[in-house]
């Protein structure tokens, strides 16, 4: 019979690890069907992303103390339940099929750390007529945001208006060298929300789903607001297949007609996947030696894009 002593230690590694107890997989992604079962229409558009939150903790340390590979592959499960559930209303229960995993690929650039929280930012990101590619985007909130030059500026005007000094007036000039410039890398922003209204434009009521950052660089009601966007830490590409239960392929665009998705403009759609596509066959001619076997083919011809610079 075991001690108290053993019995609170098996308790608290358990504890530590709760997420990787047997039925916790399931458990978890049920939750989503069941948290969905009453929409009946989808609740963002076809090419709107959702994002699911969630935190390092033990279970998912290796032993670099960081995210560990598996788990990215195992928190990309729930992000593309969560988006399907969002796009797709009843799609194993009322719809009738299912939506099968054929691959990822994964690009790192960043570890996430121990016990940070992290986002994951997944879309739709093309199609043909069979696959439908979801991008993901293991992002982080960036620790400590420092004034760039425009905020350093804006911080002494402030300052120079509340002493009743003229800016510029008094005191040596800034030096390049003594400005500090916020690190940040253009992969970090989202290149589909850099399109998207900012912050400040969302009604009263209205639940912002933006990666950006309000950075605030002083006390003073004039002091610099600056928007940092988050820092971009792993982007992967799912590749999925929608089939009836007897096996047959359901092709995307009969998919999105039948689960309610109207274009927002005629052609929208095809110019969106049209991008989308480009990448993705680049990306996939990556590492293949036969890719460049005949100069002459049109396919083998196009540019290789680096899949961490997307640009839709």
């Amino acid at each position: 019979m075991p001690s108290d002593k053993t019995k609170i230690l098996l308790l608290l590694i358990a504890l530590m690890h709760i997420k990787s107890l047997p039925g916790v997989y399931t458990l978890r992604s049920l939750s989503y069907f069941v948290n969905a079962r009453s929409a009946r229409t989808p609740r963002i558009g076809l090419l709107e992303a959702s994002r699911y939150h969630s935190r390092v903790w033990f279970d998912d340390l290796d032993l670099n103390i960081h995210l560990n590979n598996s788990s990215y592959n195992k928190m990309m499960d729930f992000a593309r339940i969560d988006l399907c559930t969002r796009l797709f209303p009843g799609w194993q229960v009322r719809h009738k099929f299912d939506m099968c995993l054929a691959q990822t690929v994964l690009f790192f650039k960043a570890e996430v750390p121990r016990f940070s929280k992290y986002t994951i930012t997944s879309r739709i990101f093309t199609w043909d007529d069979k696959w439908i590619w979801m991008q993901h985007r293991f992002s982080i909130k960036r620790k400590g945001p420092k004034p760039n030059r425009k905020a350093k500026q804006a911080i002494a005007a402030a300052a120079a208006e509340i002493t009743g000094q003229e800016a510029g007036s008094e005191g040596e000039p800034t030096r390049d060298e003594d400005v500090v410039v916020e690190e940040e890398d253009e992969d970090d922003i989202d290149p589909i929300e850099a399109k998207a209204p900012p912050s400040s434009s969302i009604g009263h009521g209205q639940q912002g789903s933006s990666s950006y950052t309000q950075a605030n660089f002083g006390n003073h009601p004039n002091d610099a607001v600056a928007e940092v966007p988050d820092k971009l830490c792993c982007i992967a590409y799912s590749r999925m297949v929608a089939k009836h239960p007897k096996g047959k392929t359901i092709a995307p665009v009969a998919l999105w007609e039948r689960m309610g998705h109207r274009e927002a403009y005629p052609g929208e759609w095809e110019q969106y996947r049209l991008l989308g596509m480009s990448l993705i066959e680049g990306m996939m001619k990556i590492g293949d030696p036969t890719a460049l076997e005949n100069p002459s083919s049109p396919v083998s011809s196009r540019r290789l894009v680096n899949p961490t610079r997307a640009r839709i």
